[in-house]
């Protein structure tokens, strides 16, 4: 399930509703009103239960018409709201629930899940504060705020911090564990979060969050073989993952024999750089490819895939399963499931230099103007990554701490830095007059990046899609890493299987970046003088 789904199940199983009606609040009402608002009530739990969730928010409020500041009443109207997609209204219903009692924190919590599921982080996160104000042993609420902040936000350390509260206070908690296994490999603590989900899953073997997190520990640790059944989880599990429902057969890994294959898009534009490394091993089984990407992909996989065709990825579902009906499609597959096929062994990743082929007019275009700069190594640099969602804060680095590098002798520097770059190069340039070029044209598609990197002597980056780009092209690049990464940089080492021409630079502690930057900056040195 997809996040959204989560999040409904999430206040359908915390808070399904209960017979709440106050008997004393009853009591006060006309015999003939207590027997009907009882009636109304009770047709709400029995609807509610059966999923009817519109006739069973009519019933909750026919039981409010007899008394209509029944704070109960209105949480479950609120509940009965969210089941059946109406957010506007749950929130208006729990914010009734407030209104008429105003500690109350069940309605605080609800009111929390619905703001996540339309996409406000802050909003949730206020009333999930809340709701621990007012009872500070609510274990679902410190298990939700822990995954908002740590998943959600970037603030990995006080997520943990609720999620650890919630398992002291609730230790056999699925729900609670399968966080806690998440905190765990974030830590670097990937075995023993590899223990807890096998614990878990031996108890709750269809628990797809569980599963996703024990292959992501796998992942990292190389278990690559144990972990890709486990990594098919990601398309019920809470993520980035868009459910498809394509009408097309799964595949199998099976030869084509001249059959026709849809490879579709999940997930990021590194990610799909980064799995269409498979495409190659895909089309020696015989069949024809579709390819899916995202539009900024296209001209790069049509490129550097000539057999296949390539189709811009959309939110029209329905007009790409008429596009792949129309090429005479057999099968699908997600471009996340091609190494289950192909990459269950260290030793399965190919040796080879680059997969993807930059423009070549393009290419000889950007030689021209970096060939201008001078005698001296051309090196893209780009520090800066993630989005909130992403821990971009612990992934990223400022330009001022760039400066140990920046200062090499017998170097030229290019931003491959997008967003706010200029505003960053002008800052620094106010307090160290470093020349860094700053191409806008070179950042404003993924294919004229793709010319200028492959140009470059060497790429230097923060965790970026950039890193995906020019280890897809085989240029030689080094990556600053934060202490805990994500799976596909592995637990330790400074070799990438996915790309041979990256060398990894770890930090060893949280946050600390400054070690990272002297040694690169020594490393390059030492490349810039021979």
């Amino acid at each position: 399930m997809n996040i959204r789904t989560w999040l409904g199940s999430l206040i359908l199983s915390a808070d399904t509703p209960a017979n709440l009606n106050s008997p004393a609040a009853l009591e006060a009402l006309p015999a003939h009103a207590q027997i009907a608002a009882r009636a109304a009530f009770e047709a709400g739990l029995a609807a509610y239960s059966a999923g009817e969730f519109a006739t069973a928010a009519a019933c909750f409020n026919r039981a409010l018409h007899y008394r209509h500041d029944d704070a109960d009443a209105h949480n479950n109207v609120g509940l009965s709201y969210f089941g059946d997609g109406c957010l506007d209204d749950a929130a208006d219903a729990f914010l009734l629930a407030i209104h008429f009692r105003p500690h109350f924190p069940q309605a605080f919590y609800n009111m929390a899940l619905t703001a996540l599921q339309r996409g406000d982080c802050d909003d949730a996160i206020k009333s999930l504060e809340r709701a621990l104000e007012l009872s500070p042993a609510y274990v679902a609420a410190h298990n939700t705020l822990g995954y908002v902040l740590t998943h959600l936000t970037g603030d990995f350390e006080r997520g943990a911090a609720h999620i650890r509260t919630a398992l002291e206070l609730s230790p056999a908690e699925p729900d609670v564990l399968c966080n806690y296994s998440a905190v765990l490999t974030q830590e670097g603590n990937t075995r023993q979060a590899l223990q807890v989900c096998e614990r878990l899953l031996a108890g709750h073997p269809d628990m797809h969050e569980a599963r996703l997190n024990r292959a992501l520990a796998r992942l990292k640790l190389g278990h690559y073989a144990e972990a890709w059944p486990d990594y098919e989880a990601r398309k019920l599990a809470r993520g980035n993952y868009a459910r498809r429902n394509l009408p097309f057969t799964e595949w199998q890994g099976e030869q084509l024999q001249g059959g026709k294959l849809l490879l579709y898009a999940e997930q990021g534009l590194g990610d799909q750089i980064m799995f269409a490394s498979c495409v190659p091993d895909t089309m020696q089984r015989g069949g024809i490819c579709l390819i899916e990407c995202a539009p900024a992909l296209v001209p790069l996989f049509s490129r550097s895939f000539p057999s296949a065709s390539v189709l811009a990825q959309s939110g029209n579902e329905e007009n790409v399963a008429s596009l792949a009906h129309a090429a005479g499609v057999d099968h699908q597959i997600a471009m996340g499931s091609l190494p289950a096929h192909f990459r269950k062994r260290l030793d399965d990743f190919p040796r080879v230099t680059g997969y993807l082929r930059a423009d070549p007019a393009r290419r000889e275009y950007w030689k021209h103007r970096l060939r201008n700069l001078g005698p001296g190594l051309k090196v893209g640099i780009s520090w800066s990554g993630g989005t909130r969602s992403t821990q971009g804060a612990s992934r990223s680095t400022q330009l001022a701490q760039w400066l140990p590098i920046l200062q090499t002798r017998r170097c030229h520097f290019v931003s491959l830095q997008y967003g706010n770059a200029a505003t960053d190069l002008a800052a620094m340039l106010q307090a160290q007059p470093l020349p860094v070029h700053d191409w806008r044209e070179a950042n404003e598609t993924f294919d004229e990046t793709a010319a200028l990197v492959a140009e470059l002597d060497l790429v230097i980056s923060v965790q970026t899609a950039l890193v995906h780009l020019a280890g897809s092209l085989g240029k030689s690049t080094w990556v600053l890493l934060q202490a805990n990464c994500e799976w596909r940089y592995g637990e330790d080492g400074e070799t990438m299987p996915w790309y041979p021409t990256i060398r990894l630079l770890r930090q060893s502690r949280r946050g600390k970046w400054q070690p990272v930057f002297e040694r690169i900056a020594r490393d390059l040195a030492a490349l810039a003088s021979h």
